[in-house]
């Protein structure tokens, strides 16, 4: 009777709201029921009852920790596919998720206490149940199929773990902790995510090709042999943003002076991503297929919710064109599942951390902008096909709050920031710039050696999200009034002779499709319709019902598309 309230005041706790808020005998009991298989199968193993539910509570409380420093980094509680650190757990995601806790000593302290505690419980408890091997085989079997009907997504779940109980939001986790609990809300992502049907919204698609239709059969496809295709890179700076749509920061010195100037000269503007201060691989997932994360509703993190074989996007359209393809990350490719995704998306090699270590060197926490774009080039120099190469930068991640020694100190702490900041946000914000500078500086030399190479060339430069600076946000506020989700990060698409693509907003989706017609590539159905559609739809009030049709005909491709049925609408 204890263990239920316990877990609600502990849930209510890492969430920063009353113990009242939403509690309710229903709630309370759901979210305190998901642990009972897991403590009948330790009671049938260990005929301990309270040491299993120790055990199980102290694990919860493990969760819970985790969730409360995510939900102080990112604004957001535990999620059902953060688990996927559980099945990719090396050192360099012990290396991220370390690099968040404040004092790790402290962590250690507190588990092995814990540890301590269930041993000493273990060691005191009689056993519950004697040794008749009935009484453990019914409890462990209860226990077992219990569990089982969890992996399968299946009933008796289904009917408690249901989208009125827990009642959450397609915006994040947030809501679904607040009204159910967190064990609850993650109950029920995993039975939405694994019961998920995409279906095609066919009358949506078909009638987004008719009304496109005039203008894509006026494009004309590529027809260049592959002594002219240009080398395409594309460049995820993380965590890159404009410092000046905060207010204030026009005043002091610019930290993105190459991009400033690009965006100047029309070859870019802002693009509005699907996550903040977090999550690149949505906005990796965009930008690398074309395909809104919008179109499969109970998907986070694309490449871990919607691993498969072959992932259609522009890789494997370019590998298809004669490009070698190639892709660069200075960290593990375990995470996020980015090797398994990065093949079947038709990306032939994949350089990670190892390829860092040899030559690479770390600027604060993280391996720096100038080794990523040392190996870019060097794979540009060695290539002897035309080349695409996805990089994703990792030097700006975030913790911000790091005392990690950078490269250049003194430049480090000559970066300005507003004087009203307090001290803490303003260390956080002038670390953050510093890196953001390392980036910008990075972008000029990739763009100044490729025009020396002689070569054509297509760059295409953006940032994922916005940073995860909370107390930066809430002291400056946003020169347009916004909230730190609604803001929008820079794109650019540059290339030799001065081509450049068209300035406008757009959507991470559409970049993909811009850089093929500034490559001189256009041609291809899916992009070329993704094309035309963002561009209509950037002519549209976001909220008219002319928008809202065109996001549901951009959707509707996406889906078939991933289905490999795209195709079978075009006849």
């Amino acid at each position: 009777m204890l263990y239920v309230p316990l877990l609600w005041g502990m849930d209510r706790w890492v969430l920063g709201v009353a113990a009242s808020a939403y509690r309710t005998p229903a709630a309370m009991l759901l979210n305190a029921a998901v642990a009972v298989p897991f403590v009948l199968v330790l009671w049938s193993l260990s005929r301990r009852l309270l040491s299993s539910l120790l055990l199980v509570l102290l694990l919860q409380v493990l969760l819970y920790k985790v969730s409360a420093v995510k939900l102080q980094v990112l604004g957001a509680p535990l999620a059902l596919q953060d688990f996927y650190f559980l099945t990719s757990f090396n050192r360099a995601s012990l290396e991220l998720l370390g690099s968040y806790l404040e004092d790790a000593a402290a962590v250690w302290a507190w588990t092995g206490g814990g540890a301590l505690l269930l041993a000493l419980a273990f060691w005191a408890e009689r056993p519950w149940m004697g040794r008749a091997r009935l009484a453990k085989v019914v409890v462990f079997g209860a226990g077992a199929a219990l569990v089982a009907a969890l992996y399968l997504a299946a009933w008796p779940w289904t009917a408690f773990y249901t989208r009125d109980a827990v009642r959450p939001s397609p915006l994040g986790p947030g809501p679904g902790a607040l009204h159910a609990g967190l064990m609850s809300s993650l109950v029920f992502k995993h039975l939405d995510l694994s019961n998920a049907v995409h279906a095609v919204d066919e009358a949506a698609l078909r009638a987004l090709l008719e009304a496109t239709a005039e203008e894509r059969a006026g494009i004309v496809p590529a027809q260049a042999g592959a002594e002219a295709l240009p080398d395409i890179v594309v460049i995820l700076s993380e965590s890159f943003m404009d410092p000046r749509i905060l207010a204030g920061m026009d005043q002091v010195a610019d930290p993105i002076p190459a991009t400033r100037a690009l965006l100047e000269r029309g070859a870019g503007g802002p693009m509005r991503v699907p996550t903040y201060g977090g999550g690149t691989v949505r906005t990796e997932f965009e930008v690398l297929t074309g395909m809104p994360v919008s179109a499969f509703p109970s998907v986070m993190y694309p490449y871990v919710d919607m691993a498969r074989p072959r992932m259609p996007g522009l890789p494997a359209l370019l590998r298809d064109l004669g490009y070698a393809t190639v892709a660069v990350h200075g960290n593990s490719g375990a995470f996020w599942n980015r090797t398994d995704a990065f093949r079947a998306m038709g990306i032939q090699r994949f350089l990670t951390e190892k390829a860092f270590r040899g030559q690479g060197v770390r600027d604060g926490v993280w391996y720096s902008d100038a080794s990523m774009t040392d190996l870019v080039l060097q794979e540009l120099e060695a290539a002897d096909a035309p080349l695409f190469v996805a990089a994703i930068s990792i030097e700006n991640h975030g913790p911000y709050e790091s005392e990690a020694p950078v490269r250049d100190a003194a430049a480090k702490e000559a970066v300005p920031v507003p004087d009203l900041l307090p001290a803490r946000a303003a260390g956080s914000l002038r670390n953050y710039l510093y890196h953001l500078g390392n980036a910008d500086r990075e972008l000029e030399r990739l763009l100044r050696r490729m025009e020396q190479r002689g070569r054509p060339f297509v760059v295409v430069f953006f940032g994922d999200h916005l940073p995860a600076l909370p107390e930066v946000y809430n002291t400056l506020q946003f020169a347009d009034g916004g909230q730190a989700e609604e803001q929008m990060v820079p794109w650019l698409v540059v290339g030799d002779g001065g081509r450049r693509a068209g300035a406008r907003p757009l959507h991470s989706w559409e970049l993909a499709a811009e850089a093929l017609e500034v490559a001189g590539l256009a041609g291809d159905p899916y992009f070329d319709l993704v094309r035309v559609a963002g561009r209509r739809l950037a002519a549209l009030p976001p909220d008219s019902p002319e928008a809202d049709e065109l996001r549901r005909g951009v959707e509707a491709a996406a889906v078939a598309r991933m289905q490999g049925r795209f195709e079978e609408f075009l006849r």
